[in-house]
């Protein structure tokens, strides 16, 4: 009888030991998720099982699609009406296009934008397995502001960052984006984060205002449910020839850039939610950083510097490929591969219907012939398809 009441206290505290144990480990996940959340909210993710269930989803659409149709998600084009007329939805069906960015050609009054955006997500998601587009549009504030006339009056970034108080950038990104989403957009290239730049489009000259500013601006953006793009990396404050007209070269050391002009985009990469906002990368040349290339088709300056140094996870994007830094010196069906191998998610052709097919034919070429650059079109296509199952799950859709 001893024996077995010995037998007995011994099982019971074998028990209670292992019970211990288990809550102990318990604990430990908790905390170990809980800073995993912690590090994840940082770096624009979720907890590990939402991660885990999009990245799933995302996976599947991505098998489901045609090479056409993935190819048509790292382009975003620009349409010629203000309808989706003949010519646009040729477009858009031929190519399978995934992205859209409209112009002040494009709109003639508040009701008329919003029955065109409407149409075009209902087109562009017809010939993309039911994947929404990013509809995009240029509204900084200032000198850059669509639609004049119906629409608020958005100080520019100078008058904002010589007014002196950060919070005045995030309510006028509120009052931006909200308007943008009664019209049908989900995507603002704004705010600048250049150092300086001309046109009153640059806060200040002093890296810290800026990322004060921009900051602001871009939790406004996400108040009012609209993705918003960091632009133009690396800084574009030092150009003296408009890269709308031709190339330029920024003669600055790399130290200087990572000082000055870098230091908001690495300061915000590490302050601000990655899918919240994306970074647009300039068609400007920084010998100090790659002597041969401009930034939108370097690989050491958008993998090397943006995504390895600076550990940037979500989608970057290059600038219109059409402006003369680019088309004077580069053929159409060259730019976009060289983008996407270089580290661009998306590749803008923002005005001619010929230029977007001659990237879009040349990037079709370069998937279905080339092993390497297939997975490396299939794994940004996946980060795209992710950031939009995303953000629609978060209301940016």
């Amino acid at each position: 009888m001893k024996n077995r009441n010995r037998h007995s206290k011994t099982i019971y505290i074998l028990a209670v030991l292992a019970v211990l144990v288990v809550i102990g480990a318990g604990v430990l996940i908790w905390q170990s998720r809980s800073r995993t959340d912690g590090t994840a909210a940082a770096t624009g993710r979720t907890g590990t099982e939402t991660v885990s269930t999009l990245d799933e989803q995302a996976r599947e659409k991505v098998r489901s699609m045609s090479p056409q149709q993935r190819v048509g998600q790292l382009m975003m084009i620009g349409i010629q009406g203000t309808t989706v007329d003949q010519d646009a939805a040729y477009q858009i069906a031929q190519y399978h296009m995934g992205n859209v960015i409209l112009f002040d050609r494009n709109m003639q009054s508040t009701q008329q934008v919003k029955d065109l955006n409407a149409a075009l997500a209902r087109q562009i998601r017809r010939q993309s397995q039911d994947i929404p587009p990013f509809i995009a549009v240029d509204q900084e504030g200032g000198f850059v502001l669509r639609m004049r006339d119906a629409f608020p009056r958005v100080p520019s970034e100078q008058q904002l960052g010589e007014n002196g108080d950060p919070a005045a950038a995030r309510t006028w990104a509120v009052t931006t984006g909200k308007k943008l989403k009664e019209l049908g957009f989900n995507l603002n290239f704004a705010p600048v984060v250049d150092l300086g730049s001309a046109s009153e489009r640059s806060y200040s000259r002093d890296p810290a205002v800026v990322t004060s500013f921009a900051r602001q601006a871009v939790e406004g953006y996400e108040e009012a449910k609209i993705w918003c793009a960091l632009k133009h990396f690396p800084g574009i404050g030092k150009v003296r020839t408009d890269p709308h007209l031709d190339g330029d070269q920024v003669a600055a050391s790399r130290d200087e850039l990572l000082a000055a002009d870098m230091k908001p985009f690495a300061d915000l990469i590490g302050q601000v939610p990655h899918d919240k906002m994306f970074i647009m990368v300039s068609n400007v040349t920084f010998p100090a950083l790659d002597p041969k290339l401009p930034a939108c088709v370097s690989q050491p300056i958008m993998t090397g510097i943006l995504r390895q140094q600076f550990g940037y996870g979500g989608l970057i994007l290059s600038d219109d490929m059409e402006m003369g830094a680019m088309a004077k010196h580069y053929a159409f069906s060259d730019m976009g591969v060289m983008a996407i191998r270089a580290g661009a998610n998306i590749v803008l052709v923002c005005h001619d219907y010929g230029h977007e097919q001659e990237t879009y034919a040349g990037l079709l070429k370069a998937y279905e012939n080339d092993e390497s650059f297939r997975k490396l079109v299939d794994e940004k296509v996946t980060r795209i398809v992710r950031t939009k199952l995303a953000g629609g799950e978060a209301g940016y859709m």
